[in-house]
């Protein structure tokens, strides 16, 4: 993926890349700084006691970055699709049932980037006392990202909501709220993430 590409797709003035795709990169980036600290802890015995956590967050964040990339995609395709199903003629039998579908998908995605976020707070938590102090300004950097696209992605959720199923959003919602509010509780940080 070329920086400078992406930066300009962002910026042209059309609906994807949006935010919710934005989201799935700042996840990235979170993760990769966290793996970061984590190797420069490995590197120190210094660091000892934070070896083994370091050692599982690189195990279990292997192949962060396609996770990113095709999240990245996938919350594209998403709206994409949701526009679709909206652009079909209004008198046309399926377009609520299609309208439906496209808005639990676009909501499901960026659901899916709040659970990422959730499993990297989870490892972030874990190394808060343990990481080498030389890279605290990179650990920090990681945290607000993890929580900066928490919040994208509760926003991309909640955006979505209104077109789906009772039974859906209900679900969704729930599922949401209690994420977040531990990932709040894991990285120490409040989100806001209310709005409108």
């Amino acid at each position: 993926m070329d920086i400078k590409k992406t930066l300009s797709n962002i910026s042209n003035g059309q609906p994807t890349p949006g935010g919710g795709a934005v989201g799935w990169l700042v996840w990235g980036q979170g993760t990769g700084l966290l793996r970061m600290v984590s190797n420069l802890t490995l590197k120190s015995k210094k660091w000892l006691e934070g070896h083994a956590i370091s050692d599982s967050i690189i195990t279990q964040t292997t192949g962060f970055e396609d996770i990113a990339i095709r999240g990245y995609n996938e919350d594209c395709k998403a709206y994409d699709t949701v526009v679709e199903a909206y652009r079909m003629d209004k008198e046309e039998q399926g377009r609520i049932n299609a309208i439906q579908s496209a808005s639990l998908l676009a909501a499901e995605i960026p659901l899916d980037l709040v659970s990422k976020v959730h499993d990297v707070s989870l490892l972030h938590a874990d190394l808060r006392t343990k990481y080498n102090k030389n890279a605290h300004s990179d650990f920090m950097s990681s945290k607000h990202l993890l929580a900066t696209s928490a919040i994208i992605g509760a926003y991309n959720v909640k955006a979505n909501l209104p077109e789906i199923s009772d039974l859906d959003r209900h679900a969704i919602a729930s599922k949401l709220y209690d994420m977040m509010n531990e990932i709040e509780n894991m990285l120490s940080i409040t989100l806001d993430w209310s709005g409108p």
